[in-house]
């Protein structure tokens, strides 16, 4: 679902958590982290966060190696 859509139901009070018999969506917050996570259902799975999350991890293991060398 696009950010304006989203935004326009949570603002109209019409954005549900879960299902439309699902409690209302009380934060903005967490409107957008429902459009994120519809977001990654329609690209099948894959993430952005996931791939720089992994990318970071890569790093961090990259400059523990560098530390212990000397």
């Amino acid at each position: 679902m696009p950010w304006n859509t989203v935004m326009h139901r949570y603002a109209a009070g019409k954005l549900h958590a879960g299902s439309k018999k699902g409690p209302k969506v009380g934060s903005r917050a967490q409107a957008i982290a429902i459009m994120l996570s519809e977001k990654r259902k329609a690209a099948g799975g894959s993430s952005e966060h996931k791939s720089l999350v992994g990318r970071m991890h890569e790093r961090r293991e990259d400059t523990d190696e560098r530390r212990r060398d000397g």
